[in-house]
């Protein structure tokens, strides 16, 4: 019936003001229905349709924008398919839905307002947009600009490092691509380059740099004397210098070096390093080959330690090929204490190797005295540190945990020269202007660095328990004539026991001194008298052809 019609859309309407706030309804508005006990059916046309009007209320449509002279909606489902939609009703809906179409902006406007939002700046894009401002807020404030150079970066007008995070949209993975955010996304990603761009150039700084390599003075076991080293170590880098040397303006080698003295009034230097800074070509298998090629003509610079990284020439006053040494002048400004050289080495001393690699930063290596001695193919002034050593800081001093020098990083590996050679040789160096050494034809090696099992056997079967034993003997050589063979061992030389060949050669260097000292020449002949050869050759003939010898002496030659 008509009655039971607007009784439930007098309901439906109940429920539909409950939601709506009472300061949205219009003043037109039809009156509320009176509660189930009282209300009376509505008698005209007017109430059922002020009703149904209000029922039809959608709570996607602002209740502002609605007309008080909307059309009532359609009947509840309940009564729906018992009248017709009324013109009224049908023209109702389509005024609602034209209504509806301004609320989005169409595709060309927003095509439009994207266009213009690329054309603006970075400081507009960041000010008028959403994203921007969010973008802005959480990355790199605007001092991020202001980087540009590595002086600015860390000067106190720069600001604080901010790294930018991206639009809110951009994070999280299943998020569809939103056009509108691009302007946010641009801005991010110019805040992102010139935040990279920025922390680049910090990182160049020299307090922030940390892409080097770590040395040896952070590894646990220096622990106990990591403070004291460190003092001792970075005392001695101030002498420390490196050098390089070209032939026709081509690279030849690089190396080490350290001041060994420096005269106050022509702030002049004398600075000790390797030979190898001016050797064009050197043997790999056997430095006994004479192979080896010297360019004494080179340009030699040495690379300064001032904040600048400058290089000055250098002159080369001498080198020597045999034990490898070459001394060069330097003009420099000189703010520390030349080191001192120690006496005897001792063996499982502890050590630090310096040097300077190809940007001049300083290397440190640590080993101990090794206890051990040159193989065949090595020289016999030649010491092992346990540590390789590179061939930039080759020349670089060995030194203690007193500052004190124990000897020069000779070749690459662990080989280094003593001390006492050292000395020896800056001293003839000095006197004579030259290094004399005597060629005696032979390769020798310790029995005191072998195995004790080893040692035990020779006592054993030869009677001897120290002494160098005879690895090889030049062909024509004085040893040769002599009759000395591998497997011999040298007791004595020129009266005095020899246990290693740094002794050896320390006793050859003051026989050419004593003979330079008494007028002699070099390339002159030198006896060495008694020498005391026990022949050891398990064959016989070879050892009556030694002991039938031994009352001639054992000659050797001095050269430079």
């Amino acid at each position: 019936t008509q009655e039971d019609v607007s009784g439930s859309s007098s309901r439906a309407g109940r429920r539909r003001r409950r939601r709506t706030p009472v300061s949205d309804r219009s003043a037109e508005a039809q009156p509320e229905a009176a509660p189930t006990s009282q209300r009376a059916a509505p008698t005209t046309q007017d109430e059922v349709s002020g009703s149904r009007s209000r029922a039809g209320h959608r709570r996607r449509i602002p209740v502002s924008d609605r007309s008080a002279e909307a059309q009532p909606e359609a009947a509840p489902s309940s009564q729906r398919g018992k009248r017709k939609a009324s013109p009224e009703r049908s023209s109702a809906a389509s005024q609602r839905r034209r209504r509806k179409a301004p609320l989005e902006p169409s595709e060309d406007k927003r095509q439009k307002r994207t266009a213009k939002k690329r054309k603006r700046t970075d400081e507009k894009k960041a000010a008028s947009s959403k994203g921007e401002e969010a973008a802005a807020t959480t990355s790199a404030s605007p001092g991020a600009s202001h980087a540009s150079s590595s002086s600015e970066a860390s000067s106190a007008a720069s600001s604080p490092l901010r790294c930018p995070l991206p639009p809110a949209p951009a994070m999280g993975a299943g998020r569809n691509y939103d056009p509108a955010m691009e302007p946010a996304y641009e801005a991010y990603m110019d805040l992102s380059s010139k935040y990279h761009a920025k922390r680049k150039r910090q990182l160049q700084l020299v307090t922030l740099d940390r892409s080097k390599a770590s040395s040896c003075m952070v590894n646990e076991k220096l622990q106990s004397v990591r403070e004291s080293a460190t003092k001792t170590v970075l005392q001695v880098a101030k002498v420390v210098l490196g050098f390089s040397s070209y032939v026709d303006g081509k690279l030849m080698a690089r190396s080490s070096g350290f001041l060994i003295d420096w005269d106050e009034r022509s702030k002049a230097g004398t600075v000790l390093t390797s030979a190898r800074i001016i050797c064009s070509k050197y043997s790999a298998l056997s430095q006994w080959s004479g192979t080896d090629e010297y360019a004494p003509n080179a340009e030699i610079v040495a690379h300064l330690l001032d904040e600048d990284d400058a290089t000055v020439p250098a002159l080369l006053l001498h080198y020597d090929k045999h034990v490898n040494i070459a001394l060069i002048k330097v003009e420099i400004e000189l703010c520390a204490k030349i080191p001192s050289f120690s006496g005897d080495v001792i063996y499982g001393q502890e050590i630090f190797v310096l040097g300077r690699d190809e940007h001049q930063n300083l290397t440190i290596h640590h080993g101990r005295v090794q206890f051990m001695g040159p193989n065949k193919f090595q020289r016999h002034h030649y010491l092992f540190s346990g540590c390789v050593i590179n061939q930039p800081s080759i020349g670089g001093p060995v030194i203690d945990l007193n500052g004190q020098v124990w000897g020069m990083a000779n070749f690459p590996g662990t080989a280094f020269i003593p001390s006492s050679i050292i000395l020896k040789c800056l001293d003839m160096w000095k006197k004579y202007q030259c290094i004399p050494r005597m060629h005696i034809g032979m390769k020798l090696s310790p029995i005191k660095f072998l195995d004790p099992i080893h040692v035990e056997r020779i006592f054993r079967r030869c009677n001897v328990d120290s002494g160098l034993i005879v690895h090889e003997v030049s062909h024509g050589s004085v040893a040769d004539e002599l009759g000395v063979r591998p497997g011999d061992i040298i007791d004595s030389v020129n009266g005095e026991h020899i246990a290693t060949t740094i002794e050896l050669e320390n006793l050859l260097m003051r026989i050419c001194e004593s003979h330079l000292d008494e007028g002699g020449v070099i390339g002159s002949c030198v006896d060495i008298p008694k020498p005391n050869v026990q022949p050891k050759n398990l064959q016989p003939d070879a050892r009556l052809t030694n002991t039938a010898l031994l009352s001639k002496g054992l000659t050797a030659t001095a050269k430079d």
